[in-house]
């Protein structure tokens, strides 16, 4: 008999399918955006792992537990193998702030994906007391970074105002306010200090026509090599090793023009910006799961820190243009090409999970973890040399996030239906310009098992409303560029056990 606290679950998580989206920073210096890229990761996992919404940790069996609690091999009673191709269909609705008329830019861009594969090597020993012991290898897609962000319209500012403001606070950097120095009639300087043309008192007010793309591609994944065992059907315990790596790319374009003259002096500018990012890192992971009576599952898991070790390259150039007593001036300045090696360690990560088991009607699950994205480490040279500032603004701005994930699967052989809900925290102290304090998503599924053969459908909606801005200012009001993003991850998992 199908209980009813399992039906109704299940529809709850049906009906809840939410918001939770890629998690992209917004507007934060440039390592804290990195703590948060590298911090702020789930498993996307097999389609059954997904369709519960990754609330698997303490349930087990599949293959992809070995990025939560690897303790959930120890379950297995039959070795399984596993592949998930996958697609994803990201969308970005954008609009620039500070005019009515300004219009939303919608692009949408799709990706084949192998979010997952797993394989897994059921054993059995002699031992009366560990009567099981699993060797596991999984792959997965811990986060998908493509998405492209396209804006255009007319408001007040310039990208001249934060050059100026960086210089007069004596920032001279070599990649945006040194370049603007060196370009004719770009900045101008008096005893007061540094200023542009739109500081001049007829220019107050004007507004400008400006365009921007964002084009992000690339992702973060992990393979883990782990095993797990049984104690006396009572006790599972796992431990895995994590290798994960990253490849990450980045354009920023962004031009403006004064098409209405009403800026004197002033044509138009333009900043380019690119940034890529290639590097691997190593943790260790590991799970217990208690079996309390024949239905309940409560688990418990740790996560090192990864030590990371990243590649990264990052070029700018910087454009500006004006009319003098009616000859057009001005230039163009390009950025040497900055090639690093940086390091990083994430923070430890704590999970805790419990488990429903409806006799072979099916079960619904939940798990919670905790990391306190503060704790992020920069440094150089093997970890040796610590990066002072970029651990004082991860530790300025930077908090905790809690991971919530609730989940469960109805068994109506041979086939099976699953939903799940998600929410993480985002870990910035102070929000800014209407960001939510929380990402969501919703998943569903279906799966059908006979015999050896499991196959598995599943779907991730996960919408997000957050905002960009291409430039940052204090003194000035910068331009901010409200997202309102979605994506949907839909994955096919074919399997095979008992082999």
């Amino acid at each position: 008999m199908i209980r009813p606290a399992l039906i109704a679950l299940l529809f709850f998580t049906f009906l809840c399918t939410g918001v939770r989206a890629q998690v992209t920073p917004r507007n934060l210096p440039f390592r804290v955006e990195d703590a948060i890229r590298f911090g702020m990761t789930s498993p996307t996992g097999s389609a059954r792992f997904a369709g519960t919404g990754g609330s698997m940790t303490a349930i087990g069996v599949d293959g992809s537990v070995l990025h939560t609690n690897p303790a959930g091999i120890g379950w297995n009673r039959y070795s399984a193998a596993q592949i998930t191709p996958g697609f994803s269909l990201a969308g970005n609705d954008a609009t620039l702030r500070g005019n009515q008329n300004n219009e939303a830019n919608l692009e949408t861009e799709g990706t084949f994906i192998v979010p997952s594969a797993s394989l897994v090597w059921a054993g059995e020993t002699r031992s009366i007391n560990w009567s099981t012991f699993n060797f596991g290898l999984s792959y997965t897609r811990l986060a998908d970074f493509n998405e492209t962000i396209n804006y255009r319209g007319r408001s007040q500012g310039s990208i001249i105002d934060a050059v100026v403001e960086d210089l007069n606070d004596g920032i001279d950097d070599p990649f945006r306010a040194g370049l603007a120095r060196g370009v004719d009639g770009a900045i101008q300087q008096d005893e007061r200090g540094f200023f542009s043309d739109f500081d001049l008192e007829e220019n107050q007010g004007a507004q400008i026509r400006r365009n921007g793309r964002v084009a992000r591609s690339g992702n973060l994944s992990e393979l883990a090599l782990g095993f797990g065992g049984n104690y006396r059907e009572r006790v599972l315990w796992g431990l895995s090793l994590g290798i994960p790596s990253i490849n990450f790319q980045e354009t920023k374009t962004y031009d403006e023009v004064d098409d209405q003259g009403e800026v004197t002096f002033y044509d138009d500018a333009g900043y380019d910006e690119t940034l890529e990012m290639t590097g691997q890192g190593i943790n260790f992971k590991f799970g217990l799961i208690g079996r309390i009576g024949e239905q309940l599952r409560l688990s418990a898991a740790v996560h090192s820190p990864t030590f990371w070790t990243v590649d990264e390259a990052f070029i700018t150039d910087f454009e500006y243009n004006y009319t003098d007593n009616g000859e057009a001036l001005g230039g163009t300045a390009e950025s040497e090409l900055s090639e690093a090696v940086f390091n990083l360690a994430t923070p430890w990560r704590f999970q805790v999970g419990a488990g429903y088991l409806a006799g072979k009607n099916g079960f619904v699950s939940v798990d919670v973890d905790y990391q306190n994205l503060s704790g992020s480490k920069f440094s150089s040279e093997d970890f040796a040399t610590v990066d002072n500032a970029a651990n004082d603004d991860v530790d300025d701005l930077l908090t905790g996030s809690i991971g919530i994930r609730v989940g469960g699967e109805l068994n109506l052989k041979p086939f099976q239906v699953r939903a799940g809900v998600g929410m993480r925290s985002l870990p910035v102290q102070t929000l800014r310009n209407n960001e939510q304090a929380a990402f969501l998503d919703g998943s569903a599924g279906v799966g059908y098992s006979k015999g050896k053969l499991f196959i598995d459908l599943a779907a991730r909606y996960a919408p997000n409303r957050s905002y960009y801005a291409p430039y940052r200012t204090f003194n000035f009001d910068g331009q901010v560029v409200d997202t309102d993003r979605t994506r949907i991850t839909a994955m096919l998992t074919v399997g095979f056990r008992g082999f």
